[in-house]
Formats: structure tokens, C-alpha cells, sequence
């Protein structure tokens, strides 16, 4: 199961500016009551911190939105990605070169799911 989560916070500068509404973008990997939340720091680093249901809820209390992918599986994540959208992008297999913002990313994921 993979899920993408987006987040309105960050804390990088250029990201405030350059994103609208959802700043920060992550891919979500697991099971039904473990997740693995694959957290794009910088080129070459995604730290990946392991997760509960409960923190799953809590995540969402705290302004998270998530969306249940269809695939069932990631593909190899590449980490030399720039940025946490083409991390995201590389995880789903999307090719689609106008999608640069997690705004994009998640407009294109809503209307590919509906």
C-alpha cells in the first residue's frame, strides 16, 4: 500500500514563496497497522522514520492530507531526486514533466483517482 501525504508547513524559504497552498510532499509505504514515511530532507537524504495508526491520526491532526495511491507497490526511489516531488513522482512511476509543486502533484493524483 502506498499513500502520499502533503503538508502545508515547511520550513525552507524559497518553498514558502515558490508553493501556494501544500508546501512539503512524502511517500507513505506499509502494511494496514505499520507504515514506513519516507521524509525528503535534501538531495541524496530521505530519512525514514517508521509510523503507527496513531501516528498516522496524528499526522492528520496536524494538518496532513493523505492520498491512498492505487498502486500496491513503490517502485525503486531514487534519492539523488532535487526535490520531495520528484522523489514522490519517481516512487509512483509518473513521467508527466508540468507537475512540479505538490499543489500539481496532488491536483493530478485527485483527478487520476476520481
Amino acid at each position: 500500500m502506498v499513500i502520499i501525504g502533503f503538508s502545508t508547513k515547511t520550513s525552507k524559504k524559497l518553498v514558502q514563496v515558490c508553493c501556494r497552498h501544500f508546501k512539503h510532499c512524502a511517500i507513505i509505504t506499509g502494511t494496514q497497522n505499520r507504515f514506513v514515511l519516507h521524509q525528503f530532507v535534501r538531495r541524496n537524504y530521505v530519512k525514514k522514520i517508521t509510523l503507527s495508526n496513531h501516528g498516522l491520526a496524528q499526522l492528520k491532526h496536524n494538518g496532513w492530507v493523505f492520498i491512498l495511491s492505487g498502486t500496491k507497490r513503490a517502485k525503486a526511489m531514487k534519492t539523488n531526486a532535487m526535490t520531495c516531488v520528484a522523489y514522490a513522482k519517481a516512487a509512483l512511476n509518473i513521467k508527466n514533466f508540468w507537475i512540479q509543486t505538490p499543489d500539481a502533484l496532488y491536483k493530478y493524483l485527485t483527478k487520476k483517482l476520481t
